[in-house]
C-alpha cells in the first residue's frame, strides 16, 4: 500500500507541475562523476521569435505557470570554450515565455521556461539531475565568420540538423522597436522544475542592465553585436520549433562574456 501511495503521489506531481520536457529522450545518469562547472569566457547567440501555433504553445506550458499575453520563443546557442573547472562544452537552449506567480510573495513575473537543452558533454548532463534542465547529449557546432555566426544542433544521427541559427551582424543600430523589446525582456530570469519545485536562474547583466547597455556598463565583461537572424529546423513533428511553428525573428544578438561564473546556481540558492 505504501508503494502504491508513493506512485500515486508521483503521478499527481507530474500532472500538476508538468515534465521538464516532453521529449522522448531517455537520459541515463552520466558515467562521469559530478564536476563543478566554472566558466571564464563564452560566446552566445540569442534569437527571439514570434510563435504561430498557440494551441501547441499552451500544451508546453506546465500548469504551475500560465500563458503570457504574447507567446514568444527564445533560441540560444552557447560555446563555453574557456573553463576553470570542467571540460569545455556547447549547448542549445529552447525556451518559451511563461507567467509565474511566486508562492511566497504572490508576485507574478514573466520568465523563460526551458523545454529543451542539448549539450555536448556528459559532465554538462548533471544539470538535468540537479537543476531540472531538460538536457541530453547531441552534436552541436558554433561557426564564426566575418560578421556572421552560425549555431547548429544535430539530431540523433549527428548528421541531420535539428536547428540551424544564423546571425548576420548589423551595420546599423537597433530600431526603436528592437530596443523597446530588449528593454522588456532583459530582466527576465529563466525557470526549471525539479522535484515539483520551481527554480529561478539568473540572467546576463545580473538583471540590472538592458542588453544594449551591457558593453557600456561592463566593458571588461561583455561585448555585444546586434544582428539579423534566420533559422532552419527539422520538419520532424517531434521538433519543438516545428510544433510551435516559429514565426518572425523579432531581434537577435551575439554576446561575448568574460566572467568567472559557477554554473548551476539558482537565484538565492546554492550549488549542489
Amino acid at each position: 500500500m505504501k508503494f502504491a501511495k508513493k506512485i500515486l503521489i508521483l503521478i499527481l506531481m507530474l500532472l500538476l507541475y508538468g515534465c521538464a520536457t516532453e521529449s522522448e529522450e531517455v537520459v541515463k545518469r552520466p558515467s562521469t562523476p559530478p564536476v563543478r562547472l566554472i566558466f571564464l569566457e563564452n560566446e552566445q547567440l540569442f534569437a527571439y521569435f514570434e510563435v504561430e501555433n498557440i494551441q501547441e504553445y499552451k500544451k508546453l506550458v506546465p500548469s504551475i505557470f500560465s500563458m503570457p499575453e504574447k507567446p514568444l520563443c527564445r533560441v540560444v546557442v552557447i560555446d563555453f570554450y574557456k573553463m576553470e573547472s570542467g571540460p569545455p562544452f556547447l549547448e542549445v537552449r529552447i525556451q518559451i515565455l511563461v507567467k509565474y506567480k511566486k508562492p511566497q510573495s504572490g508576485k507574478e513575473i514573466l520568465a523563460w521556461y526551458y523545454i529543451e537543452e542539448p549539450v555536448t558533454t556528459e559532465e554538462a548532463l548533471w544539470g538535468r539531475f540537479y537543476g531540472g534542465f531538460p538536457k541530453f547529449l547531441r552534436k552541436i557546432t558554433f561557426e564564426r565568420y566575418e560578421n556572421k555566426y552560425v549555431g547548429t544542433s544535430y539530431g540523433r544521427d549527428g548528421k541531420t540538423a535539428a536547428l540551424k541559427l544564423t546571425l548576420d551582424i548589423k551595420k546599423t543600430g537597433l530600431t526603436p522597436d528592437e530596443k523597446g523589446f530588449l528593454d522588456f525582456i532583459s530582466p527576465m530570469p529563466a525557470l526549471t522544475i525539479k522535484d515539483g519545485k520551481v527554480l529561478e536562474w539568473g540572467t546576463a547583466g545580473f538583471g540590472k542592465y538592458k542588453v544594449h547597455e551591457f558593453e557600456k556598463a561592463l566593458p571588461r565583461v561583455y561585448q555585444v553585436r546586434f544582428a539579423n537572424c534566420s533559422i532552419d529546423y527539422s520538419k520532424d513533428p517531434k521538433n519543438y520549433l516545428q510544433r510551435l511553428r516559429i514565426g518572425k525573428c523579432i531581434t537577435a544578438y551575439w554576446l561575448k562574456e568574460k566572467l568567472r561564473v559557477q554554473l548551476g546556481v539558482p537565484v538565492g540558492g546554492s550549488h549542489k
